[in-house]
């Protein structure tokens, strides 16, 4: 009986030391922390917050070859931050456009490299009628790599009249040296800003939405 009892008591034993060994195989290294912690990671569609549509963040992602965006509060402005700075710029009439309006930067990443882009807004006040003011309505600006969309704004939020519309230009401008360029990447440019600029319309209740269209192919042409 006793040989019995020894011989039991080293099968338990043994058994705690399978079952230890099991849990420190199991175990493993603790995990590592997220690469978000140390690069934090947006949406192609809230990389600028309100300001990118579903069709922007595609075009977006066609500019900087990525969909791995990363931003830092530096970085991310958004139509709210926008359109109190459009305020602003409206109440220093005549000097409008000595207002600087915060821009959002969207930087892609690629590989070890970086792409950048910016959504940004110009503004003046535009007195109807008086010299040098021919340029109204809907218009579709366009520079090297670089694309915007200006329109009058009539709000009561800002304090514009049709009289005196606030006239305002969403630009997407790229920033990438080695970018594909106009000739590829031009018409994502110009859904891009006109997605800006019908983001910041509303934002700011602009009478008809500045006359802007809903989608940008219904531009009129540069």
């Amino acid at each position: 009986m006793r040989a019995l009892m020894v011989s039991t008591a080293r099968i338990v034993a043994l058994g705690v030391l399978v079952a230890l060994g099991a849990g420190c195989t199991t175990s493993g290294p603790e995990p590592k922390a997220s690469r978000s912690v140390k690069s934090p990671e947006v949406d192609l569609t809230a990389a600028c917050p309100g300001l990118i549509t579903d069709a922007a963040g595609e075009a977006l992602m066609h500019v900087l070859q990525s969909s791995h965006l990363v931003n830092d509060d530096a970085q991310t402005v958004g139509v709210t931050a926008m359109g109190k700075a459009l305020e602003e710029a409206y109440r220093e009439a005549p000097k409008a456009q000595d207002v600087v309006v915060p821009a959002c930067t969207v930087t892609g990443i690629v590989g070890r490299g970086k792409r950048v882009g910016e959504i940004g807004l110009a503004a003046e006040n535009r007195n109807v009628g008086a010299p040098g003011t021919d340029q109204t309505g809907v218009r579709v600006t366009r520079a090297d790599k670089e694309r915007g969309v200006a329109f009058d704004c009539v709000s009561t939020r800002v304090g514009s009249t049709r009289d005196m519309p606030l006239r305002i230009t969403a630009f997407y401008k790229d920033r990438y040296q080695s970018s594909r360029g106009d000739a590829v990447l031009g018409e994502d440019y110009l859904v891009l800003a006109h997605s800006g600029a019908l983001a910041i319309a509303k934002e700011l209740g602009c009478e008809n939405n500045g006359g802007l269209p809903d989608g940008a192919s219904d531009l009129p042409k540069p």
